[in-house]
């Protein structure tokens, strides 16, 4: 959930509790501790962060707080339970599996939040933040059943949103299964600072939590360093979630996860959904706005909104006493249509007065006009230069802010829609062409002359004009289909301004493996250098050499005589003496000169005593460096062929054939599927892979058929795993995504 920056500690972080572990007197006493301590005076101790049990980390301080008995408080402690009774039976943990398109490519990732049952056939209420970027969805009711959902529809400008539960999870129609506690709405207001409320959800995605405060504001609203202007919490750049919303401030706890979770009064209704918390402080959307939006979700899948294209500022320091400020106007927008202009003091609607005088009142202004049918005429009153007048002005739709995204794998582009908000953003003349929103390190699009850069803006396509994401979508898949695909693209960017060409290479470079280095003299073990103070101590003298520390097996040297422990003095006659550790590959060296056939005499130490033996001289293995490799783009992974040693390290037999895994990009498509560094690939699909060519030759039609899913057969450590990976082949955009 988004934390705000605020300064003081967390006062309240002992007094949260989990009321199915407590006691009511340890409940109520717990609650009055909470409800008693204010501001950044009162530390308390003992407090256990990220506990995994059942109990909250508020245990704790629960034991320390004064005790209390049902004779005390009888009343409180009543009132918390019945509430509880009435929503927790209906709160939901929801899992969320993201897509977003960032750095040049698709990247997936996870989120939990919380959400309630609001309706027998199983709409849950939610935060946008919470389902953002969802491709897919599994709730976690209070019984523990599981089942799936979809996404009804969600409002970015609220930061609210409507799931459905596939209802088939959880049993036939009409079945005792089937059946699904349900959270009624209060009305928020009602409230009045000081009432009691009740946070529930499931922080960190642990399981539900109850934690009790009181409400400190009705209508916050968070403003500017000047205090009169409501800050776009603009926690994207492109995307405003503050602007129609008076937030109820209370100091019930808010952890990540509880985003989402309803704030309950003692009546057990829901007239709140918490949406941000921090430093002992929650926020949460009144219901009086929630109800709003989520029955437009519900009806619509959006929220349709009018606007005039005039932003808004309250009077207080502006030196009038009634009416709103006309903080700006959207060029060629309504207002401007119209004739109003920024600085004009708006004094009524439809003959009804509108006024702002602190920043708190201007969501209801901006409500009241966005809560108009779209196309509706209204009569705007207002005061220019002391000269009352008035004008009628049609509203227009208010569009989405932030555009769909997509990721353009064989360029390593990640590219995003342009709305009429992001046009205005950054000075656009207009909405044409598709937006850069990010570049993958490495690929065409970072290697182009000139290369891609965020905020560029593509204009056109081997010629043909993009003038918007859906143009180059298809112009791409139609360059995608060509067989072969072209070994350029000329791409048409505009830069701060200047219009550039570009060349870009889509068909990945086949590079040819690099030659092997010829054959050389090689024996088949593995040895230490023994230094002067190890000799020592082994009692050679200053006799320095290597010592033998592993004879591989299926090797010459297995039958030579050769044994672990000896020191190796001398190779054919030359003297080894190794100075430090630095010399450690000083007897390697000199068998690679004696070719790869005959013998080489060995001079040892064996039991301090010196010996000759005659060793095989056979051709070198290659070692992991010196392996050849491969990497694949669309998987985001490189691996390379098996070698000798890897046999050896990982006691394996001639039998164990695939590729190493040397390197995979954690969000990757292999990442995802949980392949690590390491695995051994031994079957991709029904094709075996034995070597580097049969790999190449499996992942080549992985590539030509586009699989919706692929396993994986590798081999980690000594077990064998399944490993699955689900990749997206062709660009889609959220709009595409809804026609399927």
């Amino acid at each position: 959930m988004k934390t705000l920056p605020l300064a003081c500690g967390d006062c309240r972080l002992n007094a949260s509790l989990q009321l199915r572990s407590l006691t009511p007197a340890a409940l109520v006493a717990a609650a009055l501790l909470a409800a008693s301590v204010t501001g950044c005076a009162t530390k308390h101790t003992g407090h256990k962060s990220g506990s995994q049990s059942g109990t909250s980390a508020s245990s704790s301080a629960v034991a320390t707080a004064p005790r209390a008995s049902r004779e005390n408080i009888p009343e409180l402690t009543k009132k918390v339970e019945f509430a509880r009774d009435r929503v927790f039976p209906s709160l939901v943990n929801i899992t969320v599996i993201t897509v977003s398109y960032w750095g040049g490519s698709e990247t997936k990732g996870g989120s939990t939040g919380s959400g309630t049952i609001i309706s027998p056939d199983g709409l849950i209420v939610t935060n946008h933040h919470v389902v953002e970027d969802g491709k897919s969805f599994k709730v976690t009711l209070a019984d523990q059943r599981e089942a799936t959902a979809t996404l009804v529809g969600d409002d970015p400008m609220t930061d609210l949103a409507v799931l459905r539960i596939n209802m088939a999870d959880l049993g036939a129609a009409g079945s005792e299964n089937a059946k699904l506690p349900v959270a009624t709405f209060g009305n928020s207001d009602d409230l009045q600072v000081g009432d009691y409320v009740i946070a529930m959800g499931a922080p960190y995605g642990l399981s539900r939590s109850v934690t009790l405060g009181v409400v400190s504001n009705t209508e916050r609203v968070f403003t500017g360093m000047s205090g009169d202007d409501i800050a776009d919490q603009e926690f994207d750049f492109d995307v405003s979630s503050d602007i129609f919303t008076r937030w109820i401030q209370h100091d019930a706890l808010i952890l990540p996860g509880n985003s989402g979770g309803p704030l309950v009064n003692l009546k057990g209704e829901i007239i709140g959904v918490n949406t941000r918390g921090g430093s002992g402080m929650g926020f949460a959307n009144p219901t009086s706005l929630v109800k709003y939006v989520v029955d437009n979700l519900i009806e619509h899948k959006e929220v349709p909104r009018s606007t005039i294209g005039a932003n808004f500022k309250s009077v207080k320091r502006a030196g009038f006493q009634e009416g709103v400020l006309i903080n700006s106007v959207n060029e060629n927008g309504p207002a401007d249509k119209a004739g109003l202009k920024a600085g004009d003091v708006m004094l009524a609607i439809n003959g009804q007065s509108t006024s702002a005088r602190f920043p708190e009142e201007i969501p209801l202004v901006l409500r009241r006009i966005a809560e108009k049918p779209v196309g509706t005429t209204v009569e705007v009153t207002y005061k220019r230069d002391g000269q009352t007048g008035t004008v009628n002005v049609t509203t227009e739709k208010l569009l989405k802010e932030r555009g769909n995204e997509m990721a353009l794998r064989l360029f390593g582009l990640s590219v995003s829609e342009i709305t009429d908000k992001m046009a205005r953003n950054r000075n656009f003349d207009n909405t044409n062409g598709a937006l850069v929103i990010g570049v993958k390190g490495g690929s065409p699009a970072e290697t182009a002359e000139p290369q891609f850069a965020f905020g560029d803006v593509i204009k056109s396509m081997d010629g043909v004009a993009i003038n918007s994401l859906e143009d180059l979508v298809n112009q791409y898949k139609a360059m995608a289909a060509k067989d072969p695909l072209p070994e350029f693209v000329t791409i048409e960017f505009d830069r701060n301004g200047k219009n550039q060409l570009t060349l870009i290479k889509p068909r990945p470079e086949k590079r040819d493996d690099p030659p092997r280095e010829l054959p050389k003299g090689w024996i088949g073990v593995a040895t230490q250098p023994v230094l002067k103070d190890l000799a020592k101590q082994m009692g050679i003298g200053e006799q320095v050499g290597f010592r033998v520390t592993r004879i591989y097996p299926n090797t010459l040297a297995a039958n030579s005589g050769i044994k672990v422990g000896d020191v190796i003095t001398r190779v054919n006659a030359e003297a080894m003496t190794p100075r430090g550790m630095q010399d450690a590959g000083m007897l390697q060296r000199r068998v690679r000169q004696l070719g790869t056939s005959g013998e080489a005499t060995l001079t040892v130490l064996r039991d301090k005593q010196p010996m000759d033996v005659k060793v095989p001289l056979e051709r070198t293995r290659i070692t992991a460096e010196e392996a050849l490799r491969d990497s694949n783009r669309d998987f985001e992974m490189s691996v390379r062929e098996l070698t000798f040693f890897d046999r050896d390290d990982n006691r394996w037999d001639e039998s164990v054939t695939g590729v190493m895994v040397v390197s995979v990009e954690r969000v990757g498509w292999a990442g995802l599927a949980g392949m690590v560094e390491g695995d051994v690939i031994q079957r991709i699909n029904n094709e075996n892979v034995t070597d580097l060519p049969s790999y190449r030759k499996a992942m080549e039609k992985i590539s030509k058929d586009q699989p919706s899913r692929v396993a994986f057969f590798v081999q980690r450590g000594n077990r064998t795993q399944f490993k699955f990976a689900e990749p997206e082949w062709k660009p889609t955009t959220a709009k595409a995504e809804e026609k399927k």
